[in-house]
This record gives C-alpha cells, sequence and structure tokens, in this order.
C-alpha cells in the first residue's frame, strides 16, 4: 500500500507541476493557502494533510480520494479495465455472464 505522501507526489508528477504550482493549483480552486512546505511536507510524510486539504487534492486534480489516501488504487485499475470493456452494447444477459466468470475466477484462487 502506497503512503499519503507519496500518493500526493505521484498526483503532482503526474500533472507536471512542481510543488510549489501543485499548491497555487489547489490554492487558486479552493481558496486555501497551501504553501510549497506544507507540500514537501506532506510528500516527505513528516505531516499528513487535514481532511479538507486531501479533499481539494482530489477535486483539483480529479482523482479519488481513495487513491490518495493509498486505498484502492490496484483494485480501482482491475474495475476500470473491466468497465472500459462493458459498454452499453451488451445485454443484460451477457452482462450476468461475465459476473458469473468473475465469480468463478474467484473460486478458483484456493
Amino acid at each position: 500500500m502506497e503512503t499519503l505522501g507519496s500518493e500526493i507526489k505521484k498526483v503532482r508528477l503526474e500533472n507536471k507541476l512542481s510543488q510549489e504550482e501543485f499548491a497555487e493549483r489547489i490554492n487558486r480552486q479552493h481558496h486555501l493557502a497551501i504553501t510549497k512546505g506544507m507540500v514537501s511536507k506532506w510528500e516527505s510524510g513528516s505531516i499528513e494533510p487535514k481532511t479538507r486539504m486531501v479533499k481539494a487534492i482530489a477535486e483539483t486534480f480529479n482523482v479519488s480520494v481513495d487513491r490518495i489516501l493509498g486505498l484502492t488504487q490496484e483494485k480501482a485499475n482491475k474495475v476500470e479495465t473491466i468497465a472500459m470493456h462493458m459498454d452499453e452494447d451488451l445485454t443484460e444477459e451477457e452482462v450476468k455472464e461475465i459476473q458469473k466468470y468473475i465469480q468463478f475466477l474467484k473460486s478458483q484462487r484456493k
């Protein structure tokens, strides 16, 4: 599981921003007063952002709070991959067959 700081850093780097630019973007959108130093401390793990800051990061960069908290990255990737292949052209019966197959795969883990 990723740490809160490492996930914040990943989000920042994915957006090709310096710590200062990252803080400025959040501040502009949410009228906060985040500093470069705060971002640095978050990323290093020396302090953790308050809940409202985590929410602001998630909203600003269009990621889930769960991702920032390091809770669902692997699971989210699997679900997104499956969901991309389940479009509106599938019948209800086809969706049920896919769900059965997923259950079958899970049962084979033992």
